[in-house]
């Protein structure tokens, strides 16, 4: 007890505990949504939230650079007013990026639907002002503000909840829109407070080029990384929807909301696990490692019995008088697949400790590749449970690589 309250009370182990529950209250929110809405939304439905979910995610890269994420590392190297007039840059750029993106859309307007149109719109806003929430939450993890962090992402997850129950209760018909709108409000709503806690902090709107192109010519690079990583994620959603339709694509999401569960409870342990990673690495408390390593490998499949449970349970009480088609064997098939990737992410960290970004980023474009190829191969044969297989063997192609190549390395150094 003595050592425990030891750990409990280091700054570190504190600040990983906070991160690794503020990422399960985020990215679990559409989890712990997913009985609600497949009760009030048809498939057809369903499948455009996780569209809209999908584009907003590939916006990241595609409009934004991904230039959010150099701000973490710029700030070891400039000085407090460089360092302000950075983030100033980077969000300007990103306003900028948005508003062409909106003016092209709707410039082709007359080619998209009502429905899409709406979506695309939605997307962008979703995207700019979600950029503009993640850069202050870089701010606080760099400065170690972990509790200010946990405040900003606790308040934009109240708020969504707050307008979907009022939605809810004050809409007669419900289509895809009201999950949709209540996310972007929100973000809307806490974007605002971040560029008021900007100014509070001193940041001031002032735009240096040579700053941008520094902070775009760091995060460019990882611009194959991210896209090959949400072509291996979220690619099968835009293929199901072009070969079969949305109702094909609602049913497919929440088969994968099901899978993903394991991933996501072993994504909230990564955050903490990977700079306690990083420093036993370097201590060379390769024992240490092992020990956590074996505890994870034992650990998963048993999550893994425990999520088809829950999907057990989920079947028999929401799904039985519904619209939804979702067999278990695709759940399974998906639950697997999500195991490898879980899997992966943990050996994945060897690269990132030995700063092999560009090898990692090669795994992942191949791994995409992969999965394009297989989905283009099955889903017109198979349906949502071909979708289901090309998931799992890209993530086993992209396991199978990173295992091989971290056993070269290690035999080097």
């Amino acid at each position: 007890m003595k050592k425990l309250k030891e750990l409990l009370s280091n700054k570190l182990v504190q600040d990983t505990l906070t991160y690794g529950l503020t990422n399960a209250l985020y990215t679990g929110l559409p989890l712990l949504l997913l009985p609600f809405l497949v009760v009030v939304l048809d498939p057809e439905e369903y499948g455009l939230v996780d569209l809209f979910r999908s584009i907003s995610m590939v916006l990241v890269p595609i409009l934004g650079f991904s230039a959010v994420q150099s701000i973490g590392r710029f700030y070891f190297d400039l000085d407090q007013s460089n360092f302000k007039q950075l983030v100033s840059s980077i969000q300007l750029f990103q306003l900028g990026m948005a508003i062409i993106a909106l003016m092209f859309v709707l410039l082709a307007s007359s080619w998209l639907s009502e429905t899409y149109l709406s979506l695309f719109l939605l997307s962008i806003a979703n995207f700019l002002f979600g950029q503009f929430r993640e850069s202050l939450l870089v701010v606080y993890r760099v400065t170690n503000k972990a509790k200010s962090y946990l405040v900003i992402r606790v308040f934009n997850i109240l708020l969504e909840l707050a307008i979907l129950f009022v939605l809810y209760k004050s809409l007669t018909q419900l289509d895809w829109t009201f999950r949709i709108y209540p996310t972007v409000i929100a973000c809307l709503v806490t974007a605002l407070l971040v560029l008021y806690q900007f100014h509070k902090l001193g940041y001031t709107l002032s735009f240096s080029k040579s700053l941008l192109l520094k902070a775009l010519a760091y995060s460019s690079p990882l611009i194959l990384h991210m896209l090959s990583g949400y072509i291996l994620n979220i690619g099968d959603r835009f293929l199901i929807k072009y070969f079969l339709d949305e109702k094909a694509l609602g049913n497919y999401a929440v088969a994968y909301q099901i899978g993903m569960a394991v991933n996501f409870f072993y994504s909230s342990f990564n955050l903490a696990w990977t700079p306690t990673y990083f420093k036993w690495m370097k201590e060379r408390k390769y024992i240490q490692v092992k020990k956590v390593k074996k505890v994870v490998y034992l650990a998963l499949p048993g999550l893994g019995c425990i999520t088809f449970g829950a999907w057990w349970l989920f079947s028999s009480f929401w799904l039985t008088d519904s619209s939804y088609l979702i067999s278990t064997p695709i759940v399974i098939v998906v639950l697997v697949a999500n195991l490898i990737l879980s899997i992966y992410k943990f050996e994945s960290n060897y690269f990132l400790f030995i700063k092999k970004t560009k090898q990692l980023s090669l795994f992942t474009f191949i791994s995409a590749m992969a999965s394009v190829g297989a989905n283009i191969l099955l889903i017109p044969i198979m349906g949502i449970f071909g979708a289901a297989i090309a998931t799992l063997f890209s993530f086993i192609v992209i396991l199978v690589l990173v295992i091989i190549n971290k056993r070269n390395h290690e035999k080097i150094y």
